[in-house]
């Protein structure tokens, strides 16, 4: 009973191409999906909103709902939406910080962040709040999969607000004019929304 929420957070079946003989199809894993989407169409913000919300939804159907058909199915939901999140947020964050010094504290502050998410879990999915509901736990990850939406939008907007400030800085200067070093900080340097 394990596999398949795991299985559908790993591949999604997807139509890409009709040919005169029928369909072709083919097997995509979710997380290679999402990054070739974010990084594609430079909008990694906006699949951490959607991983944040199928991890809204998988929580609230958890939290809501005592059949065990439902809580089941919403594993679907859940699963796929944190498996998405990780990479996304890492790949995020480094490509929004600069030069290498700065990006690999950024990095590594990220991961310390998400290990200790970890540690929270295994007390609050056992010790804290008990099976077979786990009210706490649940009520915990709904909270901070809401949280990451608004935090995720929060920041799309203060990058796109810094974006437009760097815009209008190399409209009027050349980049020669510029102090040397300042790695993201500078005008030059566009943040990945």
């Amino acid at each position: 009973m394990t596999v398949p929420p795991f299985a559908v957070a790993f591949v999604r079946k997807s139509i890409f191409l009709k040919e005169k003989r029928g369909r072709l199809t083919s097997y995509f894993p979710v997380g290679v999906t999402s990054a070739y989407i974010s990084d594609h169409f430079h909008c990694r913000g906006l699949v951490s909103i959607f991983s944040s919300v199928l991890a809204v939804i998988g929580f609230a159907l958890f939290l809501a709902s005592g059949k065990k058909s439902i809580q089941y199915a919403s594993l679907f939901f859940s699963i796929p939406g944190s498996y998405i999140a990780a990479p996304t947020l890492a790949t995020w964050n480094a490509n929004n910080t600069a030069p290498h010094t700065r990006r690999a504290t950024a990095i590594a502050i990220g991961f310390i962040m998400t290990n200790s998410g970890g540690i929270l879990a295994t007390w609050l999915l056992g010790a804290l709040s008990p099976a077979p509901r786990y009210f706490l736990g649940t009520k915990v990850l709904l909270s901070f999969s809401v949280l990451m939406v608004f935090f995720s939008a929060l920041n799309i907007l203060y990058l796109w607000n810094e974006n437009s400030k760097k815009s209008k800085i190399r409209q009027t200067s050349t980049l020669e004019q510029e102090a040397p070093r300042l790695g993201d900080k500078s005008a030059w340097y566009v943040y990945s929304l």
